[in-house]
């Protein structure tokens, strides 16, 4: 019966979609959206993180490496 066993392992990462002014989100779709309308003046990057990471801290990071 062990192969009948359904349950997904929650996940350990989570995708961050941000853009160069420091704004995040996390869904996809509306990153997209975003992008499609120019809402911020360039499109969106994204960024990997583990599951309960600082966003901010992240983000602010990788904008200031990419500076």
């Amino acid at each position: 019966m062990d192969g009948l066993n359904t349950q997904t392992p929650a996940p350990t990462t989570q995708s961050i979609y941000y853009w160069l002014d420091g704004y995040w989100i996390t869904d996809k779709e509306e990153a997209e959206l975003m992008d499609s309308i120019n809402a911020f003046g360039s499109l969106h990057q994204v960024l990997e993180l583990p599951q309960g990471a600082d966003i901010d801290k992240e983000v602010k990071q990788r904008l200031e490496v990419a500076a």
